[in-house]
């Protein structure tokens, strides 16, 4: 939700909570009633798509970050064997480009992270022979590419979530227009009925229906 968004729904709280507190006031009245629960609906309505919309935000950044630290891991692990492979061996082309820690890893930006990854795994796999002897297997490798190309579908995958955010937010926008049309073409109209034989009522009400910071 944006500011304007927010402003006015702490506008269509307070007056719920307004007409909560004072049911015995209005709830003769057969029409404010069903407007009444019309709102209730409404809002509710309002904080499922709000949660929808965070969730998805939401999901653009721990999924993908979390499966980047999976891959950070196993890279790491392995890259300690061939670094030493290549130290014993006086490679120090190899050496230096295995040198790369878990944080040096996952520091990387994204399109970088998927570079070094992928050499990581074409120098493991061109290595491997050697490395058996430091606990390396061909098992571990593949375990690795799995990982990576989870975070490679994840790195591609947020589109699908952007548009899910972008639908909540179309849908939020929607309900924003209809709790105002409600409130200002119905509620508000019925509720003048209080202005002189309930004048603090109304009143009150008057004052729930203010919006702070527009």
């Amino acid at each position: 939700m944006d500011q304007r968004q927010i402003n006015r729904l702490d506008m269509y709280e307070a007056v719920n909570t307004y007409l909560n507190a004072n049911t015995a006031v209005w709830s003769g009245v057969p029409i404010l009633v069903t407007l009444k629960n019309e709102l209730d609906t409404l809002l509710v309505s309002i904080q499922t798509q709000q949660k929808d919309q965070e969730a998805a935000r939401i999901y653009l950044g721990n999924d993908k970050t979390t499966q980047k630290r999976f891959v950070s891991e196993k890279a790491d692990i392995l890259n300690d064997s061939l670094e030493a492979y290549a130290a014993i061996n006086t490679l120090v082309e190899l050496e230096q480009k295995a040198a790369k820690t878990f944080t040096d890893l996952y520091s990387t930006r994204n399109q970088d992270f998927i570079t070094v990854i992928s050499e990581t795994i074409t120098l493991l796999e061109q290595h491997l022979e050697n490395l058996a002897d430091y606990g390396v297997t061909a098992d571990q490798i593949t375990d690795l590419k799995n990982s990576m190309d989870q975070f490679l579908t994840l790195n591609g995958q947020p589109r699908q979530y952007r548009i899910a955010e972008k639908q909540a937010t179309i849908q939020m926008a929607d309900l924003f227009e209809q709790v105002t049309a409600l409130l200002a073409n119905r509620i508000d109209k019925v509720m003048k009925r209080f202005k002189n034989a309930n004048t603090n009522f109304y009143n009150g009400y008057i004052s729930a229906r203010a919006i702070v910071g527009i």
